[in-house]
């Protein structure tokens, strides 16, 4: 007979043997999970940094701390730890420093570190905190956008009492900032009552920063232009001049040039982002990236300014490209994964957050000549993969029409093509999202528990090129919609999935599933668009997506609006369905409202932003119960 002791040892070593069972995919091991963000390599390429995202189970928060890492992998190391929000690490100029946001207890600051003796000081004391920033070139400053307490008109008529009650506006615009590495008080160096968005960006002389913000903040359809903002307190000089956002400056190492990323102006939902280059005075300009037809992101220019390397997602995958001076474009990698961030050394060594099918996000490197040649140097959540049965992932293609639409299907560990399986179509929520060839942990859970799980990109997905991605300008929801139910057709076809099991799980386009097919036996809506008159009356952006969506307002053309909302379809409504909703959510509450009128089996549960870690578990055991239950 085993002792205690004697089946610990026989137990450990089958362990060690590989021979004990995996444990399937659980909501709860979200509490273990961790993602990594924003991957930054040192100049010289020595050495990576990068953000580590965490859940804390005791205190029912999420935190996130700075990890060091060299560019081999061989060395791995904190650089931050405790329970904050520590994000956005940027190496000093001379790579002897690192500046990141934290936020401890209170708005994120600014703090500075020393990578040699970890001797740190906060730089900034923001009443409303600090948003992005960016090391000046010599390494003596830092500039920064911060909230800056907006100037309302007076109100006469209002009584004092009234005011802090009263819709004013903005409470607050983004403004820029400089402030010295030494100490002191900061310079606000822009001004104006708009945003100023996203990161400063200093020329490489320092005399200059480069920012985008909106010529005519009552016309934000036309999309922001860039500025050059003067350091000395000249004045700012306006380089672009285009219908159509232009953002995200970056400029040669030389000076001499602006790389940027700009789309044009066109009355529809998706319109591809196109890398355009120009000179530092803002004259000519002209697109870089050629006739792909993809949308460009996180521009890098090589250290000789010659070339523009950038990421473009396609086709399920993440690619790097070159685009030179000359105007030749070319893809320097191949595999297949997703691709999230990307740093530059000066010695063409380079970083990104990685995600395949079989592993979830890791940092990894790469040389830009030898892109395929990617190594793993930090995979935060390995042993939790190792020690988990994961379902096998299938990428299908399908007919839709005249178009063919990629997806993914997850199915359950140990699958038996004989066996016949119950599936959830979860739908990405809003188009111009991708599914793609990488680590789905929602996936992997539902398929833990027998299901299979068919994630499709249908019309009005990004990543297939600009006609495909505006496919639903007379029909959304709707030809997203009719790609999606022939996915779930193509999925039946196999053979191996349960007719009478059919699952939904999504937002708007679930909700609009509800009202036109009774196919499904349960459906689990997440804070769903009801009626788009109340979703663009209701967002600070409903302007604008009233022009791209609708192409009207509400009372220019209330036909369309009815037409696109999945409320006015309620008297189809049949099939059982749990709202995940927020709180406040008045759409969801309409959904709610004329569920019950039609007496169909529905629960609602509210979730009050920002989400703790045990709703994210929560709501995901929600839809497994929910649709275990039918």
């Amino acid at each position: 007979m085993f002792t205690a002791v004697s089946r610990t040892f026989v137990f450990t070593m089958l362990g060690f043997c590989g021979l004990l069972p995996a444990k399937p995919w659980s909501a709860e091991d979200l509490w273990t999970w961790r993602t990594v963000s924003d991957s930054q390599i040192s100049a010289d390429g020595r050495w990576v940094l990068f953000v580590e995202h965490w859940n804390d189970q005791a205190s029912d928060r999420s935190f996130s701390n700075l990890r060091i890492v060299s560019s081999d992998g061989r060395n791995l190391r904190e650089l931050t730890s405790g329970t904050r929000q520590d994000t956005s690490p940027r190496w000093s100029p001379d790579g002897k420093r690192v500046a990141y946001l934290s936020a401890r207890g209170a708005a994120a600051q600014i703090h500075v570190r020393s990578i040699e003796d970890g001797q740190e000081t906060q730089l900034t004391n923001q009443d409303l905190g600090v948003r992005m920033f960016a090391w000046s070139p010599d390494g003596s400053s830092i500039a920064f956008t911060a909230p800056v307490a907006a100037r309302h008109e007076t109100t006469p008529w209002a009584p004092a009492s009234l005011l802090p009650r009263l819709e004013r506006g903005p409470a607050a615009y983004l403004q820029v900032f400089i402030q010295a590495v030494s100490g002191g008080p900061p310079r606000q160096v822009s001004a104006g009552e708009f945003d100023h968005h996203g990161e400063p960006v200093w020329m490489p002389d320092g005399a200059r920063l480069l920012s985008s913000w909106l010529p005519d903040p009552q016309d934000p359809v036309r999309g922001g232009e860039i500025y050059a903002i003067s350091t000395s307190g000249g004045p700012v000089r306006r380089l672009t001049d285009h219908a159509g956002p232009d953002e995200n400056p970056v400029p040669s190492p030389d000076g001499s040039k602006i790389a940027y990323i700009a789309s044009d102006f066109k009355a529809q939902s998706y319109v591809v982002r196109k890398l355009y280059v120009m000179n530092a005075d803002g004259s000519r300009v002209r697109v870089l990236s050629g006739l792909l037809d993809r949308d460009v992101r996180d521009p890098q220019w090589s250290s000789d300014s010659r070339t523009v390397y950038f990421l473009a997602d396609d086709r399920g995958s993440t690619h790097v490209y070159a685009a030179r001076n000359d105007g030749t474009v070319r893809q320097i990698s191949n595999g297949s994964g997703r691709l999230r961030g990307f740093s530059l050394a000066d010695n063409g060594q380079a970083v990104t957050v990685r995600s395949t099918l079989a592993a979830p996000g890791e940092v990894a490197t790469f040389a830009v000549d030898v892109p395929s040649e990617t190594a793993a140097i930090a995979s935060v959540n390995e042993n939790l993969v190792k020690e988990r049965d994961r379902g096998e992932t299938e990428e299908l293609s399908y007919a839709s029409g005249v178009n063919r639409i990629q997806a993914w299907i997850v199915k359950p560990p140990r699958f038996d093509r004989t066996k016949k399986y119950p599936l959830i179509l979860d739908i990405l929520d809003g188009p111009g999202g991708m599914y793609g060839a990488e680590f789905n942990v929602r996936a992997q859970v539902f398929a833990a528990q027998g299901y299979v799980v068919l994630c499709a990109n249908p019309r009005g997905s990004s990543g297939y090129g600009e006609q495909f991605g505006n496919l639903l300008a007379t029909r959304f929801p709707g030809d997203d919609y009719d790609d999606l139910m022939r996915g779930v057709d193509y999925a039946i076809s196999q053979g191996y999935v349960d007719e009478r099991r059919l699952m939904l799980s999504g937002g708007l386009v679930a909700a609009w599933a509800i009202g036109h097919t009774s196919r499904f036996a349960a459906a689990v809506l997440q804070r769903p668009v009801a009626d788009w008159a109340t979703d663009v009356s209701t967002r600070r952006d409903g302007a604008l997506r009233a022009t791209l969506w609708m192409g009207a307002l509400p009372w220019e053309n209330p036909e369309q609006y009815v037409q696109h909302s999945p409320l006015y379809f309620a008297q189809n409504f049949k099939t059982s369905t749990l709202i995940l909703a927020g709180d406040p959510d008045p759409e969801s509450d309409e959904l709610f409202f004329a569920l019950r009128s039609k007496k169909v089996d529905s629960a609602l549960a509210r979730f009050a932003e920002p989400l703790r870690p045990s709703d994210r578990i929560a709501q995901l055991e929600a839809a497994m119960n929910w649709f275990a239950a039918h």
